[in-house]
């Protein structure tokens, strides 16, 4: 009988093929080039400020470009020191101080593996004056069973420090243009604390910002003729082990899906509840769709609770719920009810004010009505839809519309992904208020852009529409026409553009 004294237990290369297949998202493996580089900031914090005399400014810069088949993560903390490369690229070589944000060891490798082919590290770490580069080639690791790879050094500078990781040969799981506005705003919520005090720069193929909603400032539900209160509760709360701080508020507008409910940190980063999925526990959101789940939100660092692989959640949903049974006494008191303030509060104009505007309306169209008939509005309209030469000319005007701006969202429709693209134009060339266009794809994934025309006499009818603000009901509108007709034809509606067309055409002319 063999007497075992010790086993391996370093990963065989071809453990490494599995990290492909692991369940994940884009923005929580990103995150984890993030995560590293936050910690290395953490830790050389001093330091870098003393390298360079009190201004220096943490960077963290992510390039992605799927037309050349590579990303690019590059930051400016600390770099990765002689001591750590040899763990960085150790399988589950958990780091000797775990209660920063590298605390598995194993980010980068598994994000770099899920995401591409071959990926490359080159550091330089503060106070050293070498530069190490590794290469890490998947399908070479495979076919030849490699366990070390080869580490080229170059001399620098004791006074450089960063660390770049490019990957090539991305894979299906990389992020597509699809993706790329959600992939942002999951970021820009992750690490919002970050850029919320301006210790980071964090750009996605450009700067990233955090946006916070505004909170509910109004007077008591039950006494509308009150002093009106900030609806905002500072948490500060333990049960046992497990621990609370931050605040829950409500809402100043309703929201279904991207502000509405909680975000959950960790180490001073979303865990949980970033941009549109966020936490949402019934038992201090309420219902689906009342308004106190349209209305309750809040930020919570967390203590004493274990997170996902990937860091994508929570490991003791449990406990969590629990804890958030416990907490709801906090969010419940006589003199400071938040739950009972949302369940009951309703933003409404005074009677007197409605029927105001509804008499001023009333004038205003019987003036319209006198001036010219509706019949011939219509009537010219009609002439215009049938004038196929306009028509024409209208689509060449469009094609050749210089774009002021534009702006990127993804939403479904019956498993089908569309990258909703919206491009601002101005010109006084093309008659339609918007157009649309439902670019080619595939079964599952489909590209609609649409383009404004900021010129058209529309906006410059009415006088109010003189801030960025003030134009967002109306972008609002355009933007469910655009959604509504895309949803029509999946409903298997014939010649749906058509209403499109009358609606720019009308609305010239009534």
């Amino acid at each position: 009988m063999s007497n075992i004294k010790t086993v391996s237990i370093k990963f065989k290369a071809g453990t490494y093929g599995v990290f492909r297949n692991l369940q994940n998202k884009v923005w929580y493996a990103i995150a984890e080039y993030v995560d590293n580089a936050v910690q290395s900031y953490e830790n050389n914090k001093e330091a870098l400020q003393k390298l360079h005399n009190g201004k220096y400014q943490f960077k963290v810069d992510i390039t992605i470009d799927r037309e050349k088949d590579f990303m690019k993560v590059y930051d400016n903390a600390g770099g990765i020191d002689e001591t750590n490369f040899h763990r960085a690229f150790e399988p589950a070589n958990i780091p000797t101080d775990n209660t920063g944000l590298h605390e598995f060891g194993m980010g980068m490798k598994t994000a770099s593996i899920w995401l591409s082919e071959i990926w490359t590290v080159r550091s330089c770490a503060i106070g050293e004056a070498t530069e190490r580069h590794v290469e890490f080639d998947l399908s070479k690791v495979l076919r030849e069973e490699k366990e070390e790879l080869t580490v080229r050094s170059v001399k620098k500078s004791k006074s450089d420090h960063y660390t770049e990781i490019i990957l090539k040969g991305l894979t299906r799981n990389a992020p597509t243009a699809f993706q790329m506005s959600k992939l942002k705003s999951h970021l820009s919520s992750i690490y919002r604390k970050y850029l919320r005090n301006k210790e980071m720069i964090l750009n996605v193929n450009g700067p990233l910002e955090y946006a916070d909603p505004e909170i509910l400032f109004a007077s008591p539900y039950n006494n509308p003729s009150g002093k009106k209160i900030r609806w905002v509760k500072p948490i500060n709360f333990k049960l046992g082990t497990h621990k609370a701080t931050g605040f829950i508020g409500l809402l100043s507008k309703l929201s279904t899906n991207e502000h509405n409910g909680l975000s959950l940190f960790r180490r001073g980063r979303v865990i949980e509840g970033s941009h549109d999925e966020k936490y949402r526990p019934k038992v201090l959101c309420g219902q689906v769709g009342s308004p106190r789940y349209k209305m309750l939100f809040g930020e919570l660092e967390l203590e004493g609770f274990d997170v996902s692989f990937n860091k994508g959640s929570f490991q003791d949903a449990g406990d969590i719920e629990a804890f958030m049974e416990a907490l709801k006494i906090e969010l419940t008191h006589k003199e400071f009810n938040l739950l009972k303030q949302a369940d009951e509060f309703r933003k409404s104009k005074p009677k007197e004010d409605v029927k105001k505007v509804a008499k001023s309306l009333v004038k205003s169209l019987n003036k319209d009505k006198a001036e010219k008939p509706i019949n011939d509005k219509v009537n010219a309209s009609l002439k215009e839809i049938e004038n196929k030469s306009l028509k024409r000319n209208n689509i060449k005007f469009v094609k050749n519309a210089k774009v002021i701006d534009k702006f990127e969202d993804v939403f479904k429709i019956k498993g089908v992904e569309y990258l909703l693209k919206m491009e601002l134009i101005n010109s006084n060339s093309v008659l339609d208020l918007y157009t649309l266009e439902i670019e080619a794809g595939t079964t599952t994934q489909k590209s609609a852009k649409y383009k404004i025309n900021l010129h058209h006499p529309f906006f410059n009818r009415f006088e109010q529409f003189k801030k960025n603000e003030d134009y967002k009901p109306i972008i609002a509108i355009i933007r469910s026409l655009v959604i509504a007709e895309i949803h029509s034809t999946s409903q298997g509606t014939k010649n749906a553009g058509n209403v499109r067309t009358n609606f720019n055409t009308f609305l010239r002319n009534l």
